[in-house]
């Protein structure tokens, strides 16, 4: 997209929200009042069923230290982290990451780049491709003589779309590491380039 790109810390190697926090292992201030007057003072709601909401919603779940390999905390630090690490830090970590050529991380590295060698990602017109499917978000930018035909499938289905692919397009980035045209895997996302 044409605006700021964010990288949130941990999101370039997959890390996931933490699951595992417990009432005592949360330091969110909202969360910690909600803990105290909704649980303990109002009785309105249970623990376990509160629990459940604050890892749904809560911010801690996603503050928890870099995951940098599988040793002892993570390999964050020698001391006392600031929140409970994830459970699955010994597998999803930056060791791993960048040891897998296929990894989310150099994935993420191949949209910076593209971002930063394409002008038309930034200035070329976005067309919206169907604006009422709820499953894949596909749209393409327009320049002066290319287009990019960017398809996303944000459901855990295999789905089948026709946009008309040209057969002189070439892809530029995918989380796959080959293409089934009109079938789109689950949450799979790929760019096509092409002269208009």
């Amino acid at each position: 997209m044409q605006g700021t790109p964010y990288v949130y810390q941990g999101e370039e190697i997959g890390m996931t929200n933490a699951y595992n926090l417990q009432r005592e292992d949360f330091d969110d201030v909202e969360i910690k009042n909600a803990l105290k007057y909704l649980i303990d003072k109002d009785h309105l709601i249970d623990e376990d069923t509160m629990l459940k909401y604050v890892h749904a919603k809560g911010r801690d779940n996603a503050r928890t230290p870099m995951q940098w390999d599988s040793t002892a905390n993570a390999g964050f630090t020698t001391g006392t982290p600031w929140l409970k690490l994830n459970d699955n830090y010994d597998t999803i970590n930056v060791e791993q990451a960048l040891a897998d050529k296929s990894s989310i991380f150099y994935y993420y590295q191949k949209l910076i780049q593209l971002r930063h060698d394409l002008p038309i990602i930034t200035t070329g017109k976005y067309q919206l491709l169907d604006p009422k499917d709820e499953q894949v978000y596909a749209y393409r930018r327009v320049g002066n003589n290319e287009q990019l035909l960017v398809i996303n499938n944000f459901t855990d289905n295999i789905v089948t779309r026709d946009y008309s692919v040209p057969t002189n397009a070439k892809i530029l980035v995918s989380n796959y590491a080959d293409d089934k045209a009109e079938t789109l895997r689950p949450y799979e996302s790929k760019v096509y380039q092409f002269e208009k």
